[in-house]
């Protein structure tokens, strides 16, 4: 499927959503919308905002409305197949009384509320089935970002800090084109006690812990690695065996037709018979994801199916230890990604299925 093939199929979807909405216009503001949308395309700027410029959908006629700041690079650089029609107005001018020719009298949905009705959510939903094209992306970013990750887990010395180790891992990732949205990144003490680790000047004497997750073409890829220096005892193994077979409960549970709590009951199940039943309660233990970090982080009330061709990831945490891989669902069954085959890995077996899961690297 070419560029030009993944994005009328996501139009047409949008215009679907539309009909059924009784919509005529449709502006996606969300940087992950903007991705999705443009196949990949980037109107990022600001992580702390809306995507700098917008994606506004009608009934016929596709548009980007961009400010003086923006238009150029973005009709350059980005969409350059002639697809989206470009909306162009100045840096301080108004942007609605720009677009009010577009939107008077029109029944108006946006994907933030910025116009109209938000349909935030029905967007969402438009994006979970993959397309080939996406799952092409995947497959490529998914192993180039575990390299990099654990190339990076390689070089870490005793008495580097955690803050000294993000450093690297953020620089190896924006080199190679990625947005870094999270860096958690803990050593020892701090790795035991804290589930989401912001770095620190802590510095590492036994083990480190690096889960990030990093963005390319929008995509996330969700992942964690684990090191020692010198053997690991053997409590950190029991506790790395037990959050292992947790992990593959949960991937091996997710195919399609199946409920995302059901899934998230079953990796409760293994927590306890493992008998670390309360550390399911201290980390959310992931779900779905594609464009942000996570669609939906799975809990009891979540009414979510899982799909064909959707993305997920897992992050099950006992005290001192986490597993955490990026996977999709295709022809039934998970697919890791985010998987080298040159890492340490442990064989996982769970209900007669066998997995590799990452294990921990001694140094």
């Amino acid at each position: 499927m070419s560029i030009t093939d993944e994005v009328q199929v996501k139009l047409d979807r949008v215009r679907g959503l539309m009909k059924e909405k009784h919509l005529d216009v449709v502006l996606l503001s969300k940087n992950e919308n903007f991705f999705w949308i443009t196949g990949g395309k980037s109107a990022f700027v600001d992580k702390s905002g809306p995507a700098a410029s917008k994606i506004m959908i009608t009934a016929e006629q596709n548009y980007v409305v961009c400010n003086s700041s923006e238009r150029y690079r973005v009709m350059d650089e980005e969409l350059t197949d002639g697809t989206f029609e470009l909306i162009p107005y100045l840096w301080h001018e108004s942007e609605a009384k720009v677009l009010e020719q577009y939107l008077a009298g029109k029944k108006v949905a946006s994907d933030n509320g910025c116009y109209g009705e938000d349909i935030g959510t029905d967007i969402q939903h438009l994006r979970y089935v993959l397309t080939d094209a996406e799952v092409a992306r995947f497959r490529m970013i998914g192993p180039e970002a575990a390299q990099i990750l654990e190339d990076c887990c390689r070089q870490i010395k005793k008495g580097d800090s955690e803050m000294e180790v993000a450093g690297m891992v953020n620089g190896a990732f924006f080199a190679k084109g990625y947005q870094m949205p999270v860096t958690l990144v803990a050593a020892d003490e701090r790795l035991k006690k804290y589930r989401h680790p912001i770095p620190t000047d802590n510095r590492v004497e036994k083990y480190m812990m690096v889960a990030i997750c990093p963005q390319k073409y929008g995509l996330t890829v969700s992942l964690t690695r684990l090191v020692s220096f010198g053997q690991v005892d053997e409590d950190k193994k029991k506790r790395l065996d037990a959050v292992l077979k947790v992990d593959a409960a949960y991937i091996l549970s997710t195919v399609p037709g199946v409920k995302a709590k059901d899934v998230l009951e079953a990796g409760k199940k293994v927590y306890e018979e493992e008998g670390y039943g309360e550390d399911f309660h201290l980390h959310h233990q992931g779900g779905a994801l594609g464009y942000p970090t996570r669609d939906y982080c799975t809990d009891f009330s979540n009414t979510e199916t899982v799909l064909e061709h959707q993305a997920f990831s897992w992050n099950p945490t006992i005290a001192g230890v986490k597993a955490e891989d990026t996977f999709i669902v295709i022809d039934g069954k998970p697919e890791v990604i985010s998987h080298t085959g040159s890492w340490v890995y442990e064989d996982v077996t769970y209900k007669g299925q066998h997995i590799l899961r990452p294990g921990i690297l001694v140094l």
